[in-house]
């Protein structure tokens, strides 16, 4: 095979190699990001409170259901803001979370919110929540509630296999990406073209220079995504007007191991080339 080529294929596996990484670097990033302690760290800094509900309640089935419960005359904003800032908010959340995260991953169903589990949450821990919110829930206001829910259909519409159904094709590809075996699968790949270039290369580190020159850019395209978390922040805040650190602390997490993924990268790149430098002298 002649030299012109050998860098042609060499080309062409860098560019493939550059694609699976930038992929792999955000799947490996949005996995992190959605790990347990990630989700319970949000649900317990998260400003709840400080949202502005009524402004996203019109395309929010679960934001127009806080809002009318708290049109009642006898919740004051205080209690509201007690009730919604509580640590067994703040465990209801993190449970309901993680419960999401499952059913994305694995399709296991329970992605969804039912109002028999607020009715438990409140029975569990009644006399506290009468405390904050300075009322007591009646049954009657129970009934409304559940009516208010169904009408709006919570449990329909925050289920995801609802919306699993509507696109099927985004979430079965969302789905593969976020999969532990397309991780190893993607690094295998990576490794198999390192070895298939130096194969390629009569078994010589020849080629080695394209290949951790895409390396290297890969890893950088991540660190420059990474170091743009808080624009990232702000432009989602801004599309949907909310005032909240939500989206900083689901992006926290998430640019921190984009970045720690760019900077091996990078390395590797770096390693790459040396060992470029090295077949070359020889």
């Amino acid at each position: 095979m002649s030299h012109k080529s050998k860098i042609g294929i060499t080309v062409m596996i860098s560019v493939l190699v550059c694609l699976i990484g930038l992929i792999g670097s955000i799947a490996i990033s949005l996995r992190y990001g959605m790990r347990d302690k990630a989700i319970e760290t949000l649900s317990e800094e998260w400003e709840l409170s400080q949202m502005q509900i009524t402004k996203i309640a019109s395309y929010m089935s679960m934001a127009q259901f806080l809002v009318v419960m708290a049109e009642n005359p006898q919740i004051t904003a205080e209690g509201t803001t007690k009730l919604l800032d509580a640590e067994y908010t703040r465990e209801f959340v993190s449970a309901k979370l993680q419960n999401y995260r499952d059913d994305l991953l694995r399709g296991n169903g329970e992605g969804n919110i039912a109002f028999s589990e607020i009715v438990k949450l409140y029975r569990d821990y009644q006399e506290t929540i009468c405390q904050d919110l300075q009322y007591c829930i009646e049954d009657s206001d129970l009934d409304t509630y559940e009516m208010i829910w169904d009408n709006l259909g919570i449990t329909d519409r925050s289920s995801l296999e609802y919306y699993r159904s509507d696109k099927p094709g985004l979430f079965a590809l969302v789905r593969v990406i976020l999969s532990g075996w397309f991780l190893v699968g993607s690094a295998l790949l990576i490794a198999g073209a390192g070895v298939g270039i130096w194969y390629l290369h009569s078994r010589s580190f020849r080629g080695y220079g394209i290949f951790g020159l895409v390396l290297a850019v890969t890893g950088i395209v991540d660190c420059m995504a990474a170091m743009l978390r808080d624009s990232m922040v702000s432009f989602v805040n801004r599309t949907i007007d909310m005032r909240s650190n939500l989206m900083t602390l689901v992006f926290m997490p998430i640019c921190n191991m984009l970045l720690i993924v760019g900077i091996v990268f990078i390395i590797l790149g770096i390693l790459a080339m040396v060992c470029r430098i090295y077949g070359k002298s020889k």
